[in-house]
């Protein structure tokens, strides 16, 4: 059976304190921790030495001098006593046996262990019956975990360790930032988990909070109770305060429940369930605000979300990701981990995959939730698609792809289509060391049953392509020596002809297409449509050419491509309007480029250059100084024309810095140089050492109300959205990453790595 990890534990709780963590955070978290100081041990044992074969519940005793008593059955030894009671040492000065009850007695300073816990103390006895030491005035160290701390009475046996009148904490320095003191504490050693009674909390020696009862825990072994708290506060929401509740139902399944205060708005309630199986994985999300008392209506605002994939066999799995909020504006106002704040639309989808080496089947059902007001997409409801591949000797290969496909409005129910989709291909590929030449001739047909009553649509449409496809590549190299190293240069220049006549397609409704990407890889492109209710008529020559230089060890340091298609006719066909259509001699150039000056230092630009006006198009360039996962500063600017009858152009900045072990700083700042003006701002600071951390930020990012305006915010005068948040992390009771990189990769635009130069 898999087993669930989970995420950080706050230290302080009324009744029960959990110690969840993923398993990447446990392993960065042990990383951190290990720049901590080690505790050392109470006292050496490297040197001890056990007293021979002892059979169970003997007694072994070695020492300088001994004097038994013969009528009393009492055993008196002094002198580097050190005695041995099954897995138990005692070392002591003196000590007394009583060899007729099995009753040991120390004075004096006394070390004792159990191979679990160190205890140094005043005195010692141990009654042999009940198998419990009793130790009074102790310190004592548990070995695995380093908690310690000191006991009036401290009581130990088998399975548990008991003190009174004692104290708790991880720290390992002896002046720790916190502690537990509790009239009574109870450390199970099989269940790795802690009690304490009448507990005080305290920092820096001050106390902080009382408790009857806590119960915490002594690893990183998951365990129900309450997670680490967050308190934030906003313009838009208010004081906040959000107050986990982890609960372990198994070791392949666990829930969150998180009340969540916002003064502005009211009480949120949000809670999460996750399962593993045998080969696969699920997850279910919730959150619910009856009434949001920032709204003038009483309707509730909330968001579900079911996450489940599954492998059944070798040939069958499946895969279901839905998600739903009840407004345009939830996003914008919450925040979710499933979706951006800055994403214009919610998808949907569910699938089942039946896969052989030569058949591949797909059942998916797909939907689009556009966010604001525009008309709604069409729903895929369903769609199953096959794919079949024949291969042969000759390096000729027939392939057959089918789709059939129900689409339907999701607000007008009589507007509908059937698409019927069937492509047989042949493709002709050598692959050669110095070359690699393809050919694809192929023939699609496609029949929709279609009613629309918002447009003037046939009833039933077809269309019959023929296409014709060749590509031609050569793959040169040289190595050169620069700076007395070695590299090797690959040059791969690429020409490619396409040729698709023309058919009138607008009697057909657009149900899935949309214009693609004309980056350098799209250049190359079969299709300049997604979907299959537009396929463009096609005549045109797509010259281009990348090189790359790769090191020694073959990791590649510099990659450049440039690409530029030339049209022998006109493409007429259209989307939506005739912006897709295509009427000049040729493209806009298209370049990319990626750089690894060395293990830290990476670049990536890419950019579409129009040759008729000489202006750009579409660019992106972004500069990155990474030295870990922890330090990191990226630097971007991005730029499109004619969007909306508007440009964009943005500067951007990101960046994850810890100064030293202790102090560590995030900020991410993306201006918008058309408006004048910051549409995401965030700085962040935390400190941290091995026993405690606080984490303080702040950030302004653009409003966007979608509910109530029509427009694009990010075009007019939006409101701004300004908080802090504040975060206290009690390390020791729980785990913790340390890292803010997970706070950049929230904000309104994200942390993307803009980099994948591959080995």
């Amino acid at each position: 059976m898999q087993h669930l990890t989970r995420g950080v534990c706050w230290g302080i709780a009324l009744f029960y304190l959990a110690s969840p963590s993923t398993s990447a955070q446990t392993t960065e978290n042990a990383q951190y921790l290990a720049q901590c100081p080690v505790r050392a041990p109470l006292f050496q044992v490297q040197d001890l030495k056990p007293i021979g074969n002892l059979p169970a519940g003997a007694i072994g005793v070695r020492a300088d001098q001994a004097d038994i008593d013969s009528e009393t059955s009492i055993a008196s030894f002094l002198g580097d006593v050190q005695v041995q009671f099954n897995e138990q040492f005692l070392m002591t000065a003196q000590a007394t046996v009583n060899q007729a009850s099995g009753n040991i007695n120390a004075s004096g300073a006394t070390q004792f262990t159990d191979g679990y816990v160190q205890v140094k103390s005043e005195n010692f006895r141990l009654n042999s019956a009940e198998n419990r030491a009793y130790l009074a005035g102790a310190s004592y160290q548990l070995i695995d975990s380093g908690a310690h701390g000191r006991a009036d009475i401290l009581s130990i046996s088998e399975q548990q360790v008991l003190l009174a009148g004692s104290t708790f904490t991880t720290c390992p320095t002896e002046d720790p930032a916190w502690q537990l003191s509790a009239s009574e504490i109870s450390i199970s050693e099989n269940e790795a988990w802690g009690e304490a009674w009448h507990a005080k909390f305290e920092l820096f020696g001050v106390p902080v909070l009382y408790v009857p009862y806590i119960n915490f825990p002594i690893t990183d072994e998951r365990k129900t109770g309450f997670l680490f708290p967050t308190v934030r506060s906003s313009s838009k929401n208010g004081f906040e305060v959000e107050l986990p509740y982890y609960i372990n139902i198994a070791p392949n399944q666990d829930a969150t429940i998180t009340p969540r205060y916002m003064a502005e708005r009211g009480l949120q309630l949000k809670g999460e369930y996750r399962v593993l199986s045998e080969g696969g994985f699920g997850q279910a999300n919730i959150a619910y605000l009856d009434n949001d008392d920032s709204w003038e209506t009483d309707d509730s605002r909330f968001l579900w979300r079911l996450e489940h994939r599954q492998n059944w066999s070798q040939q069958w799995r499946s895969y279901v990701n839905i998600l739903d909020i009840s407004d345009d504006d939830y996003l914008n106002d919450f925040g979710s981990d499933f979706a951006g704040r800055a994403d214009a639309q919610l998808y949907r989808h569910a699938r089942i995959d039946y896969l052989t080496d030569d058949w591949q089947v797909m059942l998916r059902a797909e939907d689009f939730e556009l966010l604001g007001d525009f008309r709604s997409p069409y729903r895929t409801v369903p769609q199953i698609t096959s794919y079949a591949q024949w291969q042969t000797m000759h390096e000729v290969d027939f392939a057959l792809a089918s789709e059939l496909t129900h689409f339907r409005n999701q607000d007008i129910s009589d507007d509908y289509a059937t698409r019927f989709y069937v492509e047989p291909k042949m493709t002709v590929q050598i692959e050669e060391p110095a070359y690699d030449w393809l050919t694809e001739l192929s023939y699609s047909y496609t029949y929709y049953d279609q009613s629309s009553p918002l447009s003037e649509l046939a009833d039933n449409p077809s269309r019959g392509l023929p296409q014709f496809r060749t590509r031609a590549r050569l793959n040169l190299e040289r190595d050169f020596a620069w700076q007395n190293s070695d590299y090797r240069q690959v040059l791969q220049p690429q020409i490619q002809y396409l040729y698709v006549p023309y058919r009138n397609q607008s009697d057909i409704g657009i149900y899935d297409s949309t214009l693609m990407q004309d980056d350098y890889q799209g250049l190359f492109r079969a299709r300049r449509f997604s979907g299959l209710d537009r396929i463009a008529d096609a005549n045109q020559v797509t010259i281009g050419a990348s090189t790359s230089i790769y090191n020694a060890s073959a990791r590649e340091l510099l990659r450049f491509s440039a690409g530029q298609i030339y049209y022998f006719d006109d493409s007429r066909v259209s989307l939506f309007d005739d912006s897709a259509q295509v009427s000049d001699d040729r493209s806009d150039l298209a370049f990319e480029g990626r750089f690894r000056f060395d293990e830290n230092w990476f670049v990536n630009a890419a950019l579409q250059y129009d040759m008729e006006q000489n202006k750009t198009r579409k660019s992106q360039t972004a500069v990155e100084y990474r030295i870990d996962e922890r330090n990191l500063i990226q630097f971007s600017h991005r730029q499109v024309t004619n969007i909306l009858d508007d440009d964009i152009e943005q500067l951007g900045m990101q960046a994850v810095y810890e100064v030293n072990q202790q102090w560590q700083v995030a900020s991410n700042w993306y201006y918008d140089l058309q408006q004048k003006r910051t549409n995401d701002a965030l700085l962040a600071l935390q400190y941290s050492d091995c026993c405690w951390a606080i984490r303080v930020s702040a950030y302004r990012r653009i409003n966007r109300n979608l509910e109530f305006q029509a427009f694009d915010p990010m075009l007019g005068q939006p409101e701004f959205d300004n908080g802090v948040s504040v975060q206290f992390i009690i390390k020791g009771l729980g785990s913790d990453n340390g890292n803010l990189f997970e706070l950049i990769e929230q904000s309104l635009f994200g942390y993307r790595h803009p980099f994948y130069l591959s080995n």
